[in-house]
């Protein structure tokens, strides 16, 4: 009952959050919304940032998962990272309210202390460096500077989702969310080249 009641609060506020942004919502128009009292809130979260700060938590935990069920996999890297990021981009797709979130509420100063935001901004990256430092060992890409890749890697799938959600048409963002993981990665193997 409790992991429900937690849950439900995280999906509301993500909700709110969504449609009014981080800095204009309250807890107790969370609270409104979830149809429970501002007090239930505060037997689960400590304050809004804390609920934020689950959001992503949750985010990252879904990423990791997904990572450590590769662990093992002896297919291409290039099959694993498209893999991984038909994973994320499908996650949106199925929550757009979560890649509104992703994108516009962890560039404020203030909310890069809290822990899970600065883990989900730095393990997804970290997480395809130890992907990429595999395929290097394995002889399937080049030598590289893994981390500097994985984060042109995240850059470009976070300015992927950023140019979706701007769309206000909701087709043309779902074709945008899913043509990603293969022109992402088109692009990081191939380059431009005809």
């Amino acid at each position: 009952m409790q992991a429900n009641k937690k849950e439900q609060i995280r999906e509301t506020a993500i909700r709110v959050f969504a449609a009014r942004g981080f800095h204009y919502s309250t807890t107790d128009r969370i609270a409104e919304e979830a149809g429970v009292s501002v007090g239930t809130i505060y037997n689960y979260f400590r304050n809004k940032e804390a609920i934020l700060e689950y959001i992503f938590q949750v985010e990252l935990e879904k990423r990791q998962q997904f990572f450590a069920s590769l662990e093992g996999d002896q297919r291409p890297v290039r099959q694993l990272l498209t893999d991984f990021l038909r994973m994320h981009f499908q996650a949106i797709l199925d929550h757009p309210d979560v890649g509104q979130i992703l994108i516009r509420e962890r560039h404020f100063p203030q909310l890069e202390t809290l822990d899970f935001v600065v883990q989900f901004i730095q393990g997804v990256p970290q997480t395809i460096a130890a992907l990429l430092e595999k395929a290097v060992a394995g002889k399937q890409i080049r030598p590289c500077q893994t981390a500097v890749v994985a984060a042109a890697l995240f850059g470009a799938v976070e300015g992927v989702v950023r140019e979706a959600m701007l769309r206000s048409d909701h087709a043309e963002r779902d074709a945008i969310l899913r043509r990603a993981p293969e022109e992402l990665v088109t692009l990081f193997f191939q380059g431009l080249e005809p």
